[in-house]
């Protein structure tokens, strides 16, 4: 599966409104998930300063995760696909 970052400029949301997107995004991979899409949100980070969130996917498609941000509402700048690099990797 392919890992995917949606990059979100959110100016003035709250912290109740981000818990309510992830609540969202979660409760919508579950339901595509139930029809046979194997979609994931693995973890997302918000950076305070920029108003900007970075929220990362696995999914067969980017197809797949923008279907699921669309269902579940949020809005993104873009999602692009991303390689994973850790200290344990290299």
């Amino acid at each position: 599966m392919a890992t995917f970052v949606a990059i979100r400029n959110l100016p003035g949301i709250t912290p109740d409104a981000l818990m309510g997107a992830g609540a969202r995004v979660k409760s919508c991979a579950a339901g595509m998930q139930g029809e046979g899409t194997d979609v994931r949100w693995i973890r997302s980070f918000f950076l305070p300063e920029k108003s900007q969130t970075h929220c990362y996917f696995e999914g067969p498609d980017m197809a797949s995760v923008r279907e699921l941000n669309e269902r579940a509402q949020i809005p993104f700048v873009e999602i692009v696909e991303v390689a994973e690099m850790t200290p344990a990797s290299i």
